[in-house]
């Protein structure tokens, strides 16, 4: 294979719908989707996908109540990581993680990982805001808010070995792997590949208790920077 082997992660709980548009939107362009489903009534069907997309589309079953964003993301990351193994021998691979009410545009996979691998960086995510500059950041502090990491839409340089803190359970383990890989190597703001984010906020305005863990995730992210990333 001459580019990386590439695999998409999605977590979700209930959104059926969006999730089939999630999915609809990169399975085309990966050779894996990997769907972690947080205990979605009903559950996540993946041979929806296995008929037409030419990907292979599989699911894991991951209850955790309340849930721990970034322990569904890590275990995505394992399974993408035993995918690159099995289906490609390792090598170079990378990690399209998506929440599920996110669309992408066609060619983003590509788009990203393209970018991502013409520099040191292990990750990269879209600029959401109109920004023509593409910007290597490579040091462990806040930047301007319309830079800062996509946490519902990125991309990780597989073979890197990064993973979510999972200390932080529901917000800000996000800029915590962001500001590990600035360190390690770069985290690429890339223009011109706005995802379509649908549901912003929506699991924190349905369920008090996130919010509340979004404050105890800000305090740890700040024992362990030192600051906070806004």
């Amino acid at each position: 294979m001459n580019r990386p082997f590439r695999v998409a992660v999605v977590p979700t709980r209930d959104r059926h719908a969006m999730l089939a548009d999630c999915v609809d939107s990169v399975v085309g362009q990966v050779d894996a989707v990997y769907i972690i489903d947080n205990g979605s009534v009903p559950s996540i069907d993946p041979d929806q996908w296995a008929q037409d997309s030419g990907a292979f589309v599989g699911s894991a079953q991951v209850d955790l109540d309340p849930p721990n964003i970034s322990t569904l993301w890590n275990c995505g990351i394992r399974l993408a990581e035993h995918a690159a193994v099995v289906m490609a021998g390792a090598g170079e691979w990378d990690i399209a993680v998506l929440n599920s009410d996110v669309v992408v545009p066609p060619d983003w996979v590509d788009g990203l990982s393209s970018a991502m691998r013409s520099t040191s960086a292990l990750l990269a995510y879209p600029d959401q805001h109109g920004g023509a500059e593409q910007i290597l950041h490579t040091r462990a502090e806040p930047v301007d808010l319309r830079q800062r990491i996509t946490g519902y839409a990125y991309m990780l340089r597989g073979d890197a070995g990064l993973r979510l803190d999972e200390s932080m359970a529901w917000w800000y383990s996000d800029d915590d792997l962001d500001w590990t890989a600035r360190e390690q190597g770069g985290a690429l703001l890339v223009p011109g590949l706005a995802v379509e984010h649908r549901c912003p906020n929506g699991s924190m305005q349905e369920r008090l208790e996130l919010a509340e863990q979004a404050a105890r995730d800000r305090e740890t992210f700040v024992a362990k920077w030192g600051r906070a990333p806004h």
